[in-house]
Protein backbone atom coordinates (compact mmCIF):
# COMPACT_ATOMS: atom_id res chain seq x y z
CA UNK A 1 0.00 0.00 0.00
CA UNK A 2 1.57 3.77 -0.83
CA UNK A 3 2.25 5.70 2.05
CA UNK A 4 -0.25 9.03 2.42
CA UNK A 5 0.94 12.18 0.92
CA UNK A 6 1.91 14.86 2.59
CA UNK A 7 -1.37 17.76 2.43
CA UNK A 8 0.87 20.18 0.27
CA UNK A 9 2.15 17.59 -1.84
CA UNK A 10 -1.70 17.81 -2.94
CA UNK A 11 -3.18 21.30 -2.51
CA UNK A 12 -0.44 24.27 -3.02
CA UNK A 13 0.77 26.06 -0.32
CA UNK A 14 -0.56 29.06 -0.68
CA UNK A 15 -4.10 27.59 -1.52
CA UNK A 16 -5.59 28.61 2.15
CA UNK A 17 -3.99 32.79 1.88
CA UNK A 18 -6.98 34.16 0.25
CA UNK A 19 -8.74 33.16 3.21
CA UNK A 20 -6.92 34.16 5.36
CA UNK A 21 -6.23 38.04 3.96
CA UNK A 22 -7.91 40.82 4.59
CA UNK A 23 -10.55 40.56 2.45
CA UNK A 24 -11.30 36.38 2.96
CA UNK A 25 -15.02 37.20 3.49
CA UNK A 26 -15.47 38.50 -0.31
CA UNK A 27 -12.61 36.15 -1.28
CA UNK A 28 -15.21 33.33 -0.22
CA UNK A 29 -18.00 35.21 -1.33
CA UNK A 30 -16.96 35.09 -5.14
CA UNK A 31 -15.79 31.86 -4.87
CA UNK A 32 -19.10 30.64 -3.37
CA UNK A 33 -20.82 32.48 -6.39
CA UNK A 34 -18.64 30.50 -8.62
CA UNK A 35 -19.21 27.34 -7.48
CA UNK A 36 -23.06 27.79 -7.86
CA UNK A 37 -22.91 28.94 -10.94
CA UNK A 38 -20.19 25.95 -12.22
CA UNK A 39 -22.58 23.21 -10.46
CA UNK A 40 -24.74 24.21 -13.30
CA UNK A 41 -22.43 23.66 -16.34
CA UNK A 42 -20.80 20.19 -17.57
CA UNK A 43 -17.62 21.77 -19.41
CA UNK A 44 -16.41 24.46 -16.98
CA UNK A 45 -17.08 28.49 -17.43
CA UNK A 46 -16.11 30.88 -20.06
CA UNK A 47 -13.48 33.66 -18.67
CA UNK A 48 -16.21 35.93 -19.79
CA UNK A 49 -18.95 34.44 -17.82
CA UNK A 50 -16.62 34.21 -14.70
CA UNK A 51 -15.49 37.87 -14.92
CA UNK A 52 -19.00 39.11 -14.88
CA UNK A 53 -19.95 37.32 -11.54
CA UNK A 54 -16.67 38.88 -10.07
CA UNK A 55 -17.35 42.31 -11.54
CA UNK A 56 -20.96 42.04 -10.22
CA UNK A 57 -19.86 41.27 -6.96
CA UNK A 58 -17.16 44.18 -7.13
CA UNK A 59 -20.58 46.69 -8.53
CA UNK A 60 -22.30 45.62 -5.21
CA UNK A 61 -19.39 46.55 -2.74
CA UNK A 62 -18.63 49.48 -4.47
CA UNK A 63 -19.65 51.96 -1.88
CA UNK A 64 -18.05 49.82 0.63
CA UNK A 65 -14.92 52.58 1.39
CA UNK A 66 -13.34 49.34 3.77
CA UNK A 67 -13.26 46.90 0.79
CA UNK A 68 -12.65 49.73 -1.93
CA UNK A 69 -9.48 50.05 0.06
CA UNK A 70 -8.23 47.10 0.88
CA UNK A 71 -9.17 46.02 -2.83
CA UNK A 72 -6.61 48.73 -3.93
CA UNK A 73 -3.79 48.12 -1.99
CA UNK A 74 -3.99 44.42 -2.68
CA UNK A 75 -3.54 45.32 -6.12
CA UNK A 76 -1.14 47.79 -5.72
CA UNK A 77 1.31 45.31 -3.43
CA UNK A 78 0.96 43.08 -6.84
CA UNK A 79 0.60 45.03 -10.09
CA UNK A 80 1.56 48.61 -10.30
CA UNK A 81 0.42 49.07 -14.08
CA UNK A 82 -3.05 47.28 -13.97
CA UNK A 83 -6.16 49.57 -14.47
CA UNK A 84 -8.54 51.05 -11.84
CA UNK A 85 -11.62 49.78 -13.87
CA UNK A 86 -14.20 47.02 -12.60
CA UNK A 87 -13.15 44.90 -15.43
CA UNK A 88 -8.97 45.27 -14.40
CA UNK A 89 -10.06 44.64 -10.76
CA UNK A 90 -11.94 41.68 -11.86
CA UNK A 91 -9.48 40.09 -13.33
CA UNK A 92 -7.23 41.14 -10.76
CA UNK A 93 -8.82 38.51 -8.52
CA UNK A 94 -9.05 36.07 -11.64
CA UNK A 95 -5.34 35.69 -11.21
CA UNK A 96 -5.42 35.78 -7.73
CA UNK A 97 -7.44 32.64 -7.91
CA UNK A 98 -5.14 31.04 -9.99
CA UNK A 99 -2.40 31.62 -9.00
CA UNK A 100 -3.32 30.08 -5.24
CA UNK A 101 -5.08 26.93 -6.55
CA UNK A 102 -8.52 27.51 -6.62
CA UNK A 103 -9.28 27.70 -10.75
CA UNK A 104 -7.37 26.39 -13.57
CA UNK A 105 -7.53 28.04 -17.45
CA UNK A 106 -8.38 25.15 -20.33
CA UNK A 107 -8.16 26.18 -23.87
CA UNK A 108 -10.23 24.31 -25.95
CA UNK A 109 -9.74 23.04 -29.58
CA UNK A 110 -12.17 25.89 -30.69
CA UNK A 111 -9.21 28.38 -28.94
CA UNK A 112 -11.97 29.33 -26.67
CA UNK A 113 -10.84 29.48 -23.10
CA UNK A 114 -12.32 27.88 -19.86
CA UNK A 115 -12.36 27.68 -16.32
CA UNK A 116 -12.71 25.16 -13.74
CA UNK A 117 -12.61 24.76 -10.45
CA UNK A 118 -10.02 22.14 -9.09
CA UNK A 119 -11.13 19.04 -8.15
CA UNK A 120 -9.96 19.58 -4.47
CA UNK A 121 -11.40 23.29 -4.16
CA UNK A 122 -15.00 21.79 -5.31
CA UNK A 123 -14.29 19.09 -2.56
CA UNK A 124 -13.68 22.61 -0.32
CA UNK A 125 -16.11 24.59 -1.69
CA UNK A 126 -19.20 22.06 -1.07
CA UNK A 127 -18.06 21.59 2.44
CA UNK A 128 -18.22 24.68 3.46
CA UNK A 129 -21.23 25.73 1.47
CA UNK A 130 -22.97 23.38 3.53
CA UNK A 131 -20.91 24.58 6.88
CA UNK A 132 -22.03 28.05 6.66
CA UNK A 133 -25.86 26.95 5.35
CA UNK A 134 -25.87 25.13 8.50
CA UNK A 135 -27.11 21.65 6.47
CA UNK A 136 -27.47 18.77 8.53
CA UNK A 137 -28.04 15.33 6.70
CA UNK A 138 -30.79 12.51 7.82
CA UNK A 139 -29.20 10.14 10.32
CA UNK A 140 -32.45 7.33 9.08
CA UNK A 141 -30.97 8.24 5.73
CA UNK A 142 -27.43 7.25 6.32
CA UNK A 143 -28.46 4.11 8.15
CA UNK A 144 -30.85 2.98 5.50
CA UNK A 145 -28.41 3.62 3.20
CA UNK A 146 -26.20 1.09 4.96
CA UNK A 147 -28.90 -1.32 5.11
CA UNK A 148 -29.67 -1.03 1.24
CA UNK A 149 -25.98 -1.31 0.65
CA UNK A 150 -25.21 -4.76 2.30
CA UNK A 151 -28.62 -6.26 1.64
CA UNK A 152 -28.73 -5.73 -2.21
CA UNK A 153 -28.59 -8.59 -4.80
CA UNK A 154 -25.12 -6.65 -6.24
CA UNK A 155 -23.51 -6.67 -2.78
CA UNK A 156 -23.09 -10.79 -3.48
CA UNK A 157 -21.03 -10.10 -6.55
CA UNK A 158 -19.52 -6.06 -6.07
CA UNK A 159 -19.01 -6.77 -2.56
CA UNK A 160 -16.06 -4.56 -2.10
CA UNK A 161 -18.16 -1.68 -3.52
CA UNK A 162 -20.87 -2.08 -1.34
CA UNK A 163 -18.65 -2.70 1.66
CA UNK A 164 -17.00 0.70 1.04
CA UNK A 165 -19.98 2.64 0.20
CA UNK A 166 -21.85 1.40 3.75
CA UNK A 167 -18.46 2.13 5.71
CA UNK A 168 -18.74 6.02 4.41
CA UNK A 169 -22.36 6.14 4.97
CA UNK A 170 -21.88 4.66 8.71
CA UNK A 171 -18.96 7.10 9.15
CA UNK A 172 -20.97 9.75 8.04
CA UNK A 173 -23.67 9.43 10.62
CA UNK A 174 -20.79 8.89 13.59
CA UNK A 175 -19.71 12.21 12.61
CA UNK A 176 -23.35 13.76 12.86
CA UNK A 177 -24.26 12.15 15.50
CA UNK A 178 -21.14 13.52 17.15
CA UNK A 179 -21.75 17.17 15.86
CA UNK A 180 -25.36 16.86 17.12
CA UNK A 181 -23.91 16.33 20.50
CA UNK A 182 -21.20 19.13 19.88
CA UNK A 183 -23.73 21.16 18.74
CA UNK A 184 -26.18 20.42 22.36
CA UNK A 185 -22.63 21.57 24.11
CA UNK A 186 -22.45 24.69 22.35
CA UNK A 187 -26.04 25.25 23.44
CA UNK A 188 -25.49 25.03 26.73
CA UNK A 189 -22.68 27.25 26.57
CA UNK A 190 -25.11 29.91 25.48
CA UNK A 191 -27.59 29.76 27.25
CA UNK A 192 -24.89 29.91 30.18
CA UNK A 193 -23.45 33.30 28.90
CA UNK A 194 -27.04 35.01 27.93
CA UNK A 195 -28.08 37.41 30.70
CA UNK A 196 -31.44 38.52 29.30
CA UNK A 197 -34.46 36.32 29.88
CA UNK A 198 -36.22 37.04 26.66
CA UNK A 199 -33.04 36.23 24.71
CA UNK A 200 -32.95 33.03 27.06
CA UNK A 201 -36.49 32.18 25.78
CA UNK A 202 -36.17 32.83 22.31
CA UNK A 203 -33.05 30.65 22.21
CA UNK A 204 -34.87 27.98 23.49
CA UNK A 205 -38.56 28.06 21.63
CA UNK A 206 -36.96 29.33 18.27
CA UNK A 207 -33.42 28.53 17.51
CA UNK A 208 -32.53 25.40 19.91
CA UNK A 209 -36.17 23.26 18.96
CA UNK A 210 -35.58 24.68 15.22
CA UNK A 211 -32.04 23.59 14.78
CA UNK A 212 -31.56 20.66 17.63
CA UNK A 213 -35.12 19.11 19.16
CA UNK A 214 -36.78 19.40 15.27
CA UNK A 215 -34.67 18.90 12.97
CA UNK A 216 -32.36 16.10 14.48
CA UNK A 217 -33.37 15.19 18.06
CA UNK A 218 -36.94 14.38 18.26
CA UNK A 219 -36.59 12.27 14.52
CA UNK A 220 -33.79 10.25 15.84
CA UNK A 221 -35.73 9.36 18.91
CA UNK A 222 -38.81 8.44 17.15
CA UNK A 223 -39.20 7.19 13.41
CA UNK A 224 -35.58 8.01 12.65
CA UNK A 225 -34.96 5.51 15.43
CA UNK A 226 -31.43 3.84 14.32
CA UNK A 227 -32.14 0.85 16.49
CA UNK A 228 -34.87 0.01 13.45
CA UNK A 229 -32.01 -1.30 11.08
CA UNK A 230 -29.09 -2.04 13.58
CA UNK A 231 -30.18 -6.02 13.98
CA UNK A 232 -29.75 -6.77 10.66
CA UNK A 233 -27.11 -4.15 10.03
CA UNK A 234 -25.22 -6.45 12.77
CA UNK A 235 -26.04 -9.71 11.11
CA UNK A 236 -24.99 -9.21 7.68
CA UNK A 237 -21.83 -7.99 8.94
CA UNK A 238 -21.13 -10.80 11.20
CA UNK A 239 -22.43 -12.65 8.21
CA UNK A 240 -19.73 -12.00 5.48
CA UNK A 241 -17.03 -11.60 8.52
CA UNK A 242 -17.29 -15.04 8.73
CA UNK A 243 -17.47 -16.35 5.22
CA UNK A 244 -13.85 -16.90 4.26
CA UNK A 245 -14.90 -17.08 0.52
CA UNK A 246 -16.63 -13.62 0.48
CA UNK A 247 -14.01 -12.11 2.22
CA UNK A 248 -11.06 -13.37 -0.50
CA UNK A 249 -13.72 -12.53 -3.57
CA UNK A 250 -14.38 -8.70 -1.82
CA UNK A 251 -10.28 -8.98 -1.86
CA UNK A 252 -9.92 -9.43 -5.48
CA UNK A 253 -12.12 -7.25 -6.84
CA UNK A 254 -10.71 -4.35 -4.33
CA UNK A 255 -6.99 -5.20 -5.59
CA UNK A 256 -8.81 -4.65 -9.18
CA UNK A 257 -10.56 -1.74 -8.79
CA UNK A 258 -6.92 -0.01 -7.53
CA UNK A 259 -4.03 1.23 -9.93
CA UNK A 260 -1.47 -1.77 -10.55
CA UNK A 261 0.66 -2.62 -7.78
CA UNK A 262 -1.20 -0.06 -5.29
CA UNK A 263 -2.63 -2.77 -3.05
CA UNK A 264 -1.59 -6.40 -2.34
CA UNK A 265 -4.02 -9.07 -1.73
CA UNK A 266 -3.51 -9.23 2.13
CA UNK A 267 -3.76 -5.68 2.19
CA UNK A 268 -6.64 -5.71 0.71
CA UNK A 269 -7.64 -8.54 2.89
CA UNK A 270 -6.68 -6.22 5.91
CA UNK A 271 -8.79 -2.84 4.50
CA UNK A 272 -12.22 -5.26 4.10
CA UNK A 273 -11.72 -6.59 7.68
CA UNK A 274 -11.48 -3.27 9.21
CA UNK A 275 -14.21 -1.72 7.09
CA UNK A 276 -16.52 -4.56 8.90
CA UNK A 277 -15.05 -4.08 11.98
CA UNK A 278 -15.67 -0.51 12.27
CA UNK A 279 -19.14 -0.95 10.94
CA UNK A 280 -19.90 -3.32 13.74
CA UNK A 281 -18.80 -1.96 16.44
CA UNK A 282 -20.06 1.48 15.43
CA UNK A 283 -23.69 0.32 15.37
CA UNK A 284 -22.88 -2.10 18.60
CA UNK A 285 -21.88 1.17 20.74
CA UNK A 286 -24.32 3.53 19.12
CA UNK A 287 -26.32 3.13 22.38
CA UNK A 288 -23.55 4.98 24.79
CA UNK A 289 -23.44 8.14 22.07
CA UNK A 290 -26.78 8.58 22.02
CA UNK A 291 -27.17 8.35 25.75
CA UNK A 292 -24.57 11.29 25.80
CA UNK A 293 -27.02 13.29 23.59
CA UNK A 294 -29.78 12.75 25.39
CA UNK A 295 -27.40 13.99 28.49
CA UNK A 296 -26.81 16.76 27.01
CA UNK A 297 -30.35 17.45 25.76
CA UNK A 298 -31.38 16.95 29.41
CA UNK A 299 -28.82 19.13 30.58
CA UNK A 300 -29.24 21.81 28.37
CA UNK A 301 -33.14 21.88 29.40
CA UNK A 302 -32.26 22.36 32.70
CA UNK A 303 -29.52 24.83 32.61
CA UNK A 304 -31.91 27.14 30.27
CA UNK A 305 -34.78 26.69 33.06
CA UNK A 306 -32.38 27.68 36.35
CA UNK A 307 -31.20 30.35 34.36
CA UNK A 308 -34.37 31.51 33.57
CA UNK A 309 -35.43 31.24 36.88
CA UNK A 310 -32.29 32.64 38.14
CA UNK A 311 -32.82 35.92 35.73
CA UNK A 312 -36.28 35.91 36.95
CA UNK A 313 -36.04 35.52 40.77
CA UNK A 314 -36.92 38.88 42.47
CA UNK A 315 -38.17 37.05 45.94
CA UNK A 316 -36.39 38.77 48.86
CA UNK A 317 -36.42 35.29 51.05
CA UNK A 318 -32.60 34.10 51.68
CA UNK A 319 -32.22 32.78 48.14
CA UNK A 320 -33.41 35.75 46.63
CA UNK A 321 -31.25 37.77 48.63
CA UNK A 322 -27.82 35.76 47.63
CA UNK A 323 -29.19 35.71 43.94
CA UNK A 324 -29.25 39.92 44.37
CA UNK A 325 -25.25 39.86 46.04
CA UNK A 326 -24.23 37.71 43.72
CA UNK A 327 -25.94 39.93 40.80
CA UNK A 328 -24.27 43.05 42.42
CA UNK A 329 -20.43 41.76 42.83
CA UNK A 330 -20.48 39.95 39.36
CA UNK A 331 -21.39 43.24 37.93
CA UNK A 332 -18.86 45.13 40.43
CA UNK A 333 -16.25 42.76 38.63
CA UNK A 334 -17.22 43.70 35.28
CA UNK A 335 -16.74 47.14 35.72
CA UNK A 336 -13.46 46.90 37.18
CA UNK A 337 -12.28 44.80 35.25
CA UNK A 338 -13.44 47.08 31.94
CA UNK A 339 -10.56 49.59 33.69
CA UNK A 340 -8.50 47.18 34.35
CA UNK A 341 -8.70 46.52 37.96
CA UNK A 342 -9.59 42.75 38.59
CA UNK A 343 -9.86 43.41 42.43
CA UNK A 344 -12.89 43.31 44.74
CA UNK A 345 -13.39 46.43 47.47
CA UNK A 346 -11.11 45.60 50.41
CA UNK A 347 -14.70 44.99 52.20
CA UNK A 348 -15.11 42.37 49.92
CA UNK A 349 -11.97 40.88 49.30
CA UNK A 350 -12.21 38.28 52.50
CA UNK A 351 -15.63 36.80 51.43
CA UNK A 352 -13.71 34.84 48.63
CA UNK A 353 -10.61 33.89 50.22
CA UNK A 354 -11.66 30.29 50.52
CA UNK A 355 -9.44 27.94 49.06
CA UNK A 356 -8.11 23.85 49.52
CA UNK A 357 -5.25 22.90 51.14
CA UNK A 358 -3.78 19.78 51.91
CA UNK A 359 -0.64 18.56 53.25
CA UNK A 360 1.14 15.09 54.92
CA UNK A 361 1.62 14.67 58.34
CA UNK A 362 1.89 11.44 61.03
CA UNK A 363 -2.00 11.06 60.49
CA UNK A 364 -1.96 10.50 56.32
CA UNK A 365 -0.07 7.75 56.99
CA UNK A 366 -2.81 3.82 55.98
CA UNK A 367 -4.25 2.67 58.73
CA UNK A 368 -3.88 -1.37 59.12
CA UNK A 369 -6.82 -2.90 59.51
CA UNK A 370 -7.43 -4.22 63.48
CA UNK A 371 -9.49 -7.15 64.88
CA UNK A 372 -13.17 -5.61 65.90
CA UNK A 373 -13.63 -3.90 69.48
CA UNK A 374 -16.47 -4.51 71.36
CA UNK A 375 -18.61 -1.51 70.95
CA UNK A 376 -19.36 0.53 74.49
CA UNK A 377 -22.38 2.95 73.72
CA UNK A 378 -22.70 6.27 75.33
CA UNK A 379 -24.79 7.29 78.08
CA UNK A 380 -27.82 8.09 76.26
CA UNK A 381 -28.73 12.14 77.84
CA UNK A 382 -32.12 13.67 77.27
CA UNK A 383 -32.92 14.68 74.14
CA UNK A 384 -33.39 18.12 73.50
CA UNK A 385 -37.42 19.33 72.68
CA UNK A 386 -38.15 21.81 70.26
CA UNK A 387 -40.95 24.55 71.07
CA UNK A 388 -44.43 23.61 68.94
CA UNK A 389 -44.77 27.07 67.92
CA UNK A 390 -41.46 27.07 66.60
CA UNK A 391 -41.66 23.27 65.12
CA UNK A 392 -44.94 24.63 63.39
CA UNK A 393 -44.04 28.21 62.19
CA UNK A 394 -40.90 25.22 60.26
CA UNK A 395 -43.68 22.96 58.91
CA UNK A 396 -45.65 26.11 57.62
CA UNK A 397 -42.65 27.57 56.39
CA UNK A 398 -41.92 24.40 54.25
CA UNK A 399 -45.25 23.60 53.17
CA UNK A 400 -45.53 27.03 51.67
CA UNK A 401 -42.10 26.45 49.86
CA UNK A 402 -43.71 23.06 48.31
CA UNK A 403 -46.65 24.72 47.51
CA UNK A 404 -44.84 27.18 45.59
CA UNK A 405 -42.47 24.44 43.63
CA UNK A 406 -44.23 24.07 39.95
CA UNK A 407 -43.76 20.27 39.58
CA UNK A 408 -44.89 18.48 36.69
CA UNK A 409 -48.48 17.37 38.26
CA UNK A 410 -49.45 20.85 39.21
CA UNK A 411 -48.52 21.79 35.37
CA UNK A 412 -50.81 18.64 34.25
CA UNK A 413 -53.31 19.79 36.73
CA UNK A 414 -53.12 23.60 35.55
CA UNK A 415 -53.77 22.80 32.19
CA UNK A 416 -56.29 20.86 32.16
CA UNK A 417 -58.25 23.22 34.60
CA UNK A 418 -57.03 25.96 31.63
CA UNK A 419 -58.50 23.21 29.03
CA UNK A 420 -61.67 22.41 30.63
CA UNK A 421 -63.75 20.69 27.83
CA UNK A 422 -61.94 22.32 24.70
CA UNK A 423 -59.46 20.06 22.75
CA UNK A 424 -56.91 22.67 22.44
CA UNK A 425 -56.15 26.05 23.68
CA UNK A 426 -53.39 28.83 22.84
CA UNK A 427 -51.08 30.58 25.15
CA UNK A 428 -52.41 33.66 24.96
CA UNK A 429 -55.84 32.20 26.43
CA UNK A 430 -53.88 31.13 29.73
CA UNK A 431 -54.38 35.02 30.91
CA UNK A 432 -50.56 36.01 31.13
CA UNK A 433 -50.73 38.88 33.63
CA UNK A 434 -48.28 38.00 36.23
CA UNK A 435 -45.12 36.66 36.95
CA UNK A 436 -46.19 33.30 38.25
CA UNK A 437 -48.68 33.10 35.19
CA UNK A 438 -45.24 33.81 33.00
CA UNK A 439 -43.21 30.67 34.53
CA UNK A 440 -46.38 28.44 34.27
CA UNK A 441 -46.44 29.13 30.25
CA UNK A 442 -43.02 28.49 30.63
CA UNK A 443 -42.98 24.96 32.63
CA UNK A 444 -45.82 24.44 30.49
CA UNK A 445 -44.01 24.76 27.31
CA UNK A 446 -41.27 22.08 28.87
CA UNK A 447 -43.24 19.51 30.03
CA UNK A 448 -45.35 19.38 26.90
CA UNK A 449 -42.70 16.67 25.63
CA UNK A 450 -43.26 14.64 28.22
CA UNK A 451 -45.02 11.49 28.21
CA UNK A 452 -46.51 11.44 31.57
CA UNK A 453 -48.85 14.60 31.26
CA UNK A 454 -52.21 15.20 29.59
CA UNK A 455 -51.30 17.32 26.62
CA UNK A 456 -48.91 18.38 24.17
CA UNK A 457 -47.22 21.16 22.62
CA UNK A 458 -47.64 22.69 18.87
CA UNK A 459 -44.79 25.26 18.22
CA UNK A 460 -46.99 27.18 15.87
CA UNK A 461 -48.08 31.18 15.94
CA UNK A 462 -46.65 34.64 15.92
CA UNK A 463 -45.40 36.20 19.23
CA UNK A 464 -47.42 37.84 20.92
CA UNK A 465 -47.24 40.25 23.95
CA UNK A 466 -49.56 40.45 27.36
CA UNK A 467 -50.13 42.72 30.50
CA UNK A 468 -49.61 45.82 28.03
CA UNK A 469 -46.43 44.30 26.79
CA UNK A 470 -45.08 43.53 30.02
CA UNK A 471 -44.43 39.72 28.62
CA UNK A 472 -43.79 38.44 24.91
CA UNK A 473 -43.84 34.73 24.34
CA UNK A 474 -44.90 32.51 21.07
CA UNK A 475 -48.72 31.83 20.95
CA UNK A 476 -47.90 28.30 20.74
CA UNK A 477 -51.44 25.65 20.51
CA UNK A 478 -51.93 23.56 23.78
CA UNK A 479 -53.59 20.37 22.74
CA UNK A 480 -54.99 17.73 25.17
CA UNK A 481 -53.78 14.30 23.84
CA UNK A 482 -56.00 11.33 22.67
CA UNK A 483 -57.34 9.00 24.65
CA UNK A 484 -57.00 10.74 27.78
Amino acid sequence: MKPELNLFAVIPEKFFSVLASPLKEDYANILFRIFHQYRLTNFGLSREVLLDIIIDYLEEKAEDEQFTRLLDESVWEESLDLGSSPRDRASFVLRKLEETGWITRETLVNYEEYINLTDYAIQILDLLDKIRKNHRAEYQGYVFATYTLLYTEEASRQGAMALEKAYEQTEALLNGLKALSHNIKRYIERVQDELDPKAILRLHFEDYKAEILDRSYHRLKTSDNVSRYRPKIVDRINQWYNDENWVQEAAVHEVQRRRQGELTIEEARELIYGRMDFIRQTYLNLDQLLEEIDRRNSQYASASLLQIQYRLNSSQNLEGQILSLLQYLAQLLTEQAARGDDDLPAAMAGLFSLYSQSYLDEKSLYTPRRAARQHQPAEVVEAVTVDERVRAQRVAELQARLAEKLTRDKINRYVLEKLGEREMIRAEELGIEAMEDYLKLIYTAVYGRSQRVDYRVEYSGPRVTAAEGAFEFKNIVIRRRKGR
